[in-house]
């Protein structure tokens, strides 16, 4: 733990010190917030209350919660150890005498911690100045609330471990990261709330660790009926960042065999 907590503190630090790439990596997922206000703004225009199950406040809340979560992992966090490996400079992490996995997502965490405090200050505020256009949590909810999150957040960030990995098989990153970025924006609900999907992709959508990571925990916060149970959704999460571990393990394990420091 010692080590974990040191890594940790370590990327903090490095964030820390690039103060204008951090503030740039806040202000892309500001943007994309305000155009989608505007953008469901319009379409409740008109005199519509709702939206499938959603109303005006249910929807605004809904994309405050989205925008906490799904930028807390950002475009440059979730691409440090692609990077790292495309570069050669992934040798350092195989020579520390720390768990591969442990280090990747203790950097993951650092910069998780960082972008939490800003972005829960923020959503903060919002929902303190226009609580009455919001749907606001029970206090009841926050237990669940806070477990879901936490769960989720591992099962991205064991997803992120994974598809990093596979940069080891290929001569560029962009085309992984674009691809898992695709799935996890539109699977997750961070565009359009899977609970608008209609009923077939819903389904598929379930059948994936997407929607885990942001819809779930947003539903639970807002009050909202889960597809499953609530303890099965925790089950699910725990059990899904249990196989992403699995084929990570699998994956490093082979890499560990074929790799060389030089060459190949």
């Amino acid at each position: 733990m010692n080590a974990f907590l040191k890594l940790m503190s370590i990327t903090m630090q490095q964030k820390l010190y690039y103060r204008i790439g951090f503030l740039m990596n806040l202000t892309t997922p500001l943007i994309l917030l305000g155009s989608q206000l505007l953008l469901w703004n319009s379409v409740y225009g008109g005199g519509r209350t709702a939206i499938g199950s959603m109303s005006r406040a249910d929807m605004y809340s809904y994309l405050l919660m989205a925008f906490l979560i799904n930028s807390l992992l950002t475009w440059s966090s979730e691409n440090e150890l692609s990077r790292e490996i495309r570069s050669g400079t992934v040798t350092a992490r195989r020579m520390r005498p720390v768990r591969f996995l442990r280090q990747s997502l203790a950097s993951l965490c650092g910069n998780l911690v960082l972008q939490a405090v800003v972005n829960v200050v923020l959503v903060a505020l919002a929902f303190l100045v226009f609580h009455r256009y919001l749907t606001m949590p029970s206090a009841a909810a926050w237990p669940a609330f806070l477990l879901s999150l936490a769960l989720g957040m591992l099962v991205r960030m064991m997803l992120v471990s994974t598809f990093s990995l596979l940069c080891f098989y290929t001569t560029g990153h962009l085309g992984l990261t674009w691809t898992r970025t695709a799935l996890t924006e539109f699977f997750s609900g961070a565009l359009i709330p899977v609970a608008l999907f209609p009923g077939w992709l819903m389904t598929l959508s379930y059948c994936t660790p997407f929607p885990l990571m942001l819809q779930v925990p947003v539903q639970i916060f807002l009050g909202q009926p889960l597809p499953v149970p609530l303890w099965t959704s925790f089950a699910l999460q725990a059990a899904w960042a249990l196989i992403l571990w699995g084929i990570h393990e699998a994956l490093y394990g082979h890499i560990r065999k074929v790799a060389t420091v030089a060459g190949g």
